[in-house]
């Protein structure tokens, strides 16, 4: 099998509540690589990073596009993370990249006028999460291991390096 690779960026944006924005995405033709489909699943916004693009511009760029706030009202943070993983990606056998970066915004109005036509397809609601939200859903939340890496970001005990996460982890049967 043939992967396009995917340069990504997501982000890890809070609002005043220190509540993450999660999108939740329903898409049958999102499968592992192994052609699994497990319904519908929620991750922090973001997507590709343009050529040319830093990834400060690309998270700035997601955020509007995927969630209708403006550049001004973001203050972008740092990298802390990094990852890479496969998957079938709306059908296409994809080898992703992923970086996440810190960000903080007061806004909490979401507008989703600006989604791609795929993405006004595929996505179905988008929330924000306190920590203990996304620790007790019941819906499958990636990164699997979102919990276990959020608490220092929350506090700002941010890395002096971006980690290595496992993006590559699925979800416990239990949860679903």
């Amino acid at each position: 099998m043939s992967f396009v690779k995917r340069n990504s960026v997501k982000i890890l944006l809070f609002n005043d509540k220190k509540e993450l924005l999660l999108m939740c995405v329903d898409d049958p033709k999102t499968t592992s690589v192994e052609g699994k489909y497990s319904g519908p699943f929620w991750f922090p916004v973001g997507g590709a990073i343009e050529p040319g693009e830093t990834i400060q511009e690309a998270a700035l760029r997601e955020v509007y596009e995927e969630t209708g706030i403006k550049k001004e009202d973001i203050e972008l943070g740092p990298v802390v993370w990094h990852g890479e993983f496969d998957l079938i990606l709306a059908g296409t056998p994809t080898h992703i990249k992923e970086t996440f970066i810190v960000a903080e915004t007061k806004q909490n109005n979401i507008d989703l006028t600006n989604l791609t036509c795929w993405e006004k397809a595929v996505v179905k609601k988008i929330d924000w999460f306190s920590l203990e939200e996304i620790k007790n859903c019941k819906e499958v939340i990636f990164p699997v291991l979102l919990p276990k890496y959020l608490p220092d970001i929350i506090t700002e005990k941010y890395p002096s390096e971006p980690v290595e996460i496992d993006l590559g982890k699925q979800p416990d049967r239990e949860r679903r």
